[in-house]
């Protein structure tokens, strides 16, 4: 009788830690999932950003001091989140770019910067 209940008791416990394992499994390859989705989306964003910073200063000619290091400091991030390839060309391009307004600029100072896109 003894044998019995033990042997019972055991296969509950097993049961009950593989049902646990299961669920644990579950939750963390959702929570992986969702984390791989935040970084894509994030990487994108930031895609996005360098990408607008470009098209900005190229329309105005020139890229200041400060919009060239905020591309930078983004470009850091976007690579470090596994992005690559034309947004780096971009940044070259945009290192290139004049620090100040040429004369015979669209806009004639940097109101290209003040404005909201």
């Amino acid at each position: 009788m003894l044998e019995f209940i033990v042997g019972y008791w055991v296969e509950v416990l097993f049961s009950t830690a593989l049902s646990l394992l299961g669920i644990a499994y579950k939750r963390l390859a959702k929570r992986i999932k969702e984390q791989d989705a935040i970084k894509l989306g994030i990487r994108e964003l930031l895609r996005d950003r360098i990408i607008r910073v470009y098209n900005h200063s190229y329309d105005a000619g020139f890229c200041p001091i400060y919009a060239l290091e905020n591309a930078v400091a983004m470009y850091e991030q976007y690579h470090a989140l596994g992005g690559n390839g034309t947004v780096t060309e971009l940044l070259d391009r945009l290192k290139e770019l004049p620090t100040g307004r040429k004369e015979g600029n669209k806009y004639g100072d940097e109101r290209a910067y003040s404005k909201t896109d």
